[in-house]
């Protein structure tokens, strides 16, 4: 059991549906499902069920609530307090921007970013490596400053302001030893193949199965990776093939890039995020200002594309 599970349990609560619980929480309805899965499985007992068009909790479900909002309450006030007493000075810790990104970010641009803003204005840092959802969730809650995420559907949560970067297209790497590729759409003529995927119940996994979803096909994972390098050293290895964002492709011995037609395009937008009251303060104006300094080949590698 974790506490994503017992957060997505107190959501589906509060809100009686999926899709408005997936909402408050910048999921997809098809994870929050999964959780809901995952928490009966651990349990061994059904926390939800049908009610019309919503679901609501069954009475285990509800001491199981009970029990989760007691366990998330002790957590964040345990985190809380070890945050306060961590062994960083309390001079620099008032001065450290807390900053959140995945790590295909921090390899491609913000590494430098990073590095030239400790250089020309002394700024301090904290960095945290995270997924989209919870950078959302972090930055609401005040666990981070400042995060670099793929920008969730749905309508914006009011106290956060969200301001684009660029759009990642993906790429679809196939062996060399494949040949041409199926005329029409060649995603959905790869729908027998064999694929790497991200990890289940990860955001990157959702957004390339909901994607083949739609052109009518559920790919079959031969093996599963979250570092989008090692996906394309699997798919080399095991003659498969794979979706890889543009800014993480790398040259790989026996893998080749398919230009894909409109039809069968996927790209994320990925965006900055903070607490509305933040965009007022002289490190958020800083960062604003060395990210768009970024050089030719720095935006070049945040576009997806090599130099």
């Amino acid at each position: 059991m974790n506490t994503r599970q017992l957060r997505t349990l107190r959501a589906v609560r509060e809100h009686g549906s999926v899709h408005a619980a997936a909402a408050a929480l910048h999921l997809s309805p098809s994870a929050v499902s999964q959780q809901l899965r995952s928490l009966t499985a651990v349990c061994g007992f059904s926390v939800v069920e049908r009610r019309g068009r919503g679901v609501q909790l069954t009475d285990r479900g509800l001491e199981m609530a009970a029990l989760g909002e007691e366990i998330l309450s002790r957590w964040d006030s345990a985190v809380d307090s070890l945050r306060r007493t961590a062994e960083i000075p309390v001079e620099r810790r008032a001065r450290a921007v807390r900053l959140g990104a995945f790590p295909s970010v921090y390899r491609t641009w913000l590494f430098p970013v990073v590095r030239r803003l400790r250089t020309r204005t002394r700024m301090a840092f904290e960095l945290f490596e995270t997924t989209p959802h919870e950078a959302y969730r972090d930055i609401a809650a005040g666990r981070l400053d400042l995060a670099v995420v793929v920008r969730p559907p749905g309508p914006r949560t009011a106290p956060l302001a969200s301001h684009p970067l660029y759009r990642d297209p993906f790429a679809l790497v196939v062996p060399r030893s494949l040949g041409g590729m199926p005329a029409g759409s060649p995603l959905r003529g790869l729908a027998d193949a064999d694929w790497v995927l991200p990890g289940r119940e990860t955001h990157c996994h959702e957004v390339i199965v909901d994607h083949c979803a739609r052109l009518g096909f559920r790919p079959r994972a031969a093996a599963r990776s979250n570092d989008w390098k090692a996906m394309q050293e699997m798919a080399a290895l095991l003659g498969a093939v794979a979706l890889v964002p543009g800014s993480c492709l790398e040259p790989t011995a026996g893998l080749v890039p398919v230009d894909l037609p409109a039809a069968d395009r996927l790209a994320w937008e990925i965006e900055l995020t903070t607490r509305a009251s933040a965009t007022a303060m002289p490190w958020f104006a800083a960062f604003e200002r060395e990210v768009s300094r970024l050089s030719l080949e720095e935006r070049m590698a945040m576009a997806g594309r090599t130099p």
